[in-house]
């Protein structure tokens, strides 16, 4: 007879940084310390199951020439009968970057992006909690960056056998309604700072393959029956790739002047270099910043605590504290598989 155990499939992973480089110079980030959990453990002897429902990886002092640098980075995924609930699953993942340094532009003492999902008999969504999640002492270009981050953007799990999926259901449920008050704010921000961004910015950002445009949708108003369109098409065989509605858990950013005081006389006030818009960050000569960006499909949960997109003194992308969940009650399949760093 199965148990809560069987009928469940695990699926989570980690990474401290990936990320590709195209100018200074030529350079693929691999997925540094990389740990991923996949699989029914119930098909597992129980000696080992026991050892292969949790990985972590650890690892130091790693430096890309002068462009992106962090003393220690740590990562962890593990899958488990949950004690507090009888038979429901608990799935977590944990990525931490500690002193963060991107071209002395983007630095941190510590950024920690976690997800954890309980799965409970009977319910097909899971609870979803972002709790530990948080950055410490950020800043860009030495500015102290505070962003206000809404740990319970999930809202409640879907009733019954629907998922964490763009619908109308998810909105009265909270997660749409997290979404959609997030766009609204990014709407708005945009439309102040719009007029002092670069012209050549707002050019591209208006190219079909910009962020701005693929992803964001250009920050419009959701269609729920074009979005369920596009799942449908995802999900058909050789279907396009579809990563979800992309959103974030923050919803806003305070960036502090700078003050430096002066014996009798008023204080220098340097004023920050960048432009806000909800979780997006941009800074001109350097690039584009987005904070705890959230894509969410179906019950997947992909956090990514800092994704750049860089310009001018450098060229390339990259993420830094990523983190993905996205297990299943009644799945089926071999045993966990743990992946190493790189």
């Amino acid at each position: 007879m199965a148990n809560s155990v069987t009928s469940h499939y695990f699926h989570a992973e980690a990474h401290a940084l990936a990320g590709k480089l195209n100018k200074p110079f030529n350079q693929e980030i691999k997925k540094q310390a990389f740990v991923k959990l996949e699989g029914n453990l119930a098909d597992l002897p129980d000696e080992e199951r026991a050892e292969r429902n949790y990985f972590s990886q650890h690892a130091k002092n790693f430096r890309l020439e002068g462009i992106v640098s962090y003393a220690a980075a740590h990562t962890q995924v593990s899958g488990h009968k949950s004690d507090k609930h009888d038979g429901a699953s608990v799935t977590l993942a944990t990525s931490v970057v500690e002193d963060l340094n991107v071209l002395n532009v983007v630095t941190a003492d510590r950024v920690v992006a976690q997800i954890s999902t309980t799965h409970f008999p009977n319910q097909y969504s899971p609870e979803v909690t972002f709790l530990g999640t948080h950055f410490e002492n950020l800043r860009i270009a030495r500015h102290p960056t505070v962003p206000a981050i809404h740990l319970p953007f999930a809202g409640k799990p879907p009733a019954g056998t629907d998922a964490y999926f763009p619908t109308q259901a998810t909105k009265e449920n909270g997660l749409m309604a997290s979404v959609e008050a997030l766009y609204q704010k990014l709407r708005d921000d945009f439309a102040k700072v719009k007029g002092k961004l670069e012209a050549e910015y707002l050019r591209r950002l208006d190219a079909d393959d910009s962020w701005y445009s693929k992803q964001y949708d250009k920050f419009s108003d959701f269609d729920y029956e074009k979005l369920q369109d596009r799942a449908a098409e995802a999900a058909a065989p050789n279907g396009p790739k579809w990563e979800g509605v992309t959103c974030s858990l923050v919803n806003h950013v305070d960036i502090e002047n700078i003050e430096i005081p002066v014996k009798n006389a008023k204080p220098i006030i340097i004023p920050p270099p960048a432009h806000c818009f909800g979780h997006v960050i941009h800074v001109p000569d350097f690039g584009t910043i987005f904070l705890a960006e959230l894509k969410v499909n179906h019950n997947s949960f992909d956090l990514t605590m800092i994704r750049l997109e860089l310009g001018c003194i450098a060229d390339g992308s990259a993420s830094v504290g990523a983190t993905k969940v996205n297990g299943r009650s009644g799945g089926a399949g071999g045993g966990g598989k743990g992946g190493g760093g790189d």
